[in-house]
């Protein structure tokens, strides 16, 4: 299970308490899809996950656009290639149901892309934001 470790926080609260929303439901869907839980649960939980992530994308872009943040286009990119992948596994689950290749597939694209992210992408961001803030 992942969980949002000292090393993962911005120090924006409502960042770090939306990264915490994002890892419950990551979570929930990894131990979903390698459960017998019924297809549609599975499907719900990955509609909602998608659906608080570009919720949670478009409020952190706010913030870059707000303080000017000059890697905001690129930023924007991979907040926009993780909802592509987003998309791609909910195809996969919707195609072939819950599997152990699902079940893989989602804890190394999806977890460890927004491990990755939030340790370094919205680290720099959150330094440029404090700076710009204070």
């Amino acid at each position: 299970m992942l969980t949002l470790t000292k090393d993962m926080e911005t120090g924006i609260a409502k960042i770090d308490e939306q990264h915490r929303e994002l890892i419950t439901r990551l979570n929930a869907a990894i131990t979903m899809g390698s459960k017998a839980i019924s297809k549609e649960e599975t499907q719900r939980t990955l509609d909602f996950l998608e659906k608080y992530v570009i919720k949670h994308f478009g409020e952190e872009e706010a913030l870059q656009m707000g303080s000017r943040y000059p890697k905001y286009d690129w930023h924007k990119g991979q907040h926009k290639a993780y909802v592509a992948e987003i998309k791609k596994m909910e195809k996969e689950f919707a195609e072939h149901g819950p599997s152990a290749k699902f079940t893989v597939a989602l804890n190394t694209s999806l977890v460890n892309w927004l491990v990755r992210h939030i340790k370094i992408d919205d680290a720099e961001f959150a330094r440029h934001y404090k700076a710009q803030t204070k």
